[in-house]
């Protein structure tokens, strides 16, 4: 199955549900679509459940970009469909989302954001195990 296929495939599996941290945010979205993608599991060492837990791990990494780098390693120019990225979104801020053909997917607090790749910060290219 080509990238393109397996990442629709994978957000089309991804349960709507109400935004939760650590089961239903912005990391957990982007790493549910690159283990889809690649096999591997991304966040298995990281478990929290509030919004106060998840700010300790991304303060602990300096921000949210860095925490995403400790995992994922340096950032890629060339990124495709299921590639993880952060944005910063005017009136959202920073979050996690995937690459999908010239848009980038994300989930937001209040619903799931397509967004112009113009807000992405950085990007990393996650090849399958």
């Amino acid at each position: 199955m080509n990238r393109r296929r397996t990442t629709l495939a994978a957000l089309n599996a991804w349960k709507k549900r109400e935004f939760s941290y650590g089961d239903a945010d912005c990391c957990q979205f982007a790493a549910f679509v690159a283990e889809k993608v690649t096999g591997t599991d991304y966040v298995a060492r990281f478990t929290y459940d509030s919004e106060a837990a998840a700010q300790r791990i991304i303060e602990a990494c300096g921000s949210l970009g860095e925490l995403v780098r400790t995992v994922l390693g340096d950032p890629s120019d060339d990124l495709e469909d299921g590639d993880p990225v952060l944005l910063k979104i005017p009136l959202v801020g920073e979050v996690v989302g995937v690459k999908l053909g010239d848009r980038v997917v994300a989930l937001s607090r209040s619903s799931m954001l397509h967004v112009d790749p113009r807000y992405i910060v950085h990007g990393w290219h996650v090849c399958p195990s």
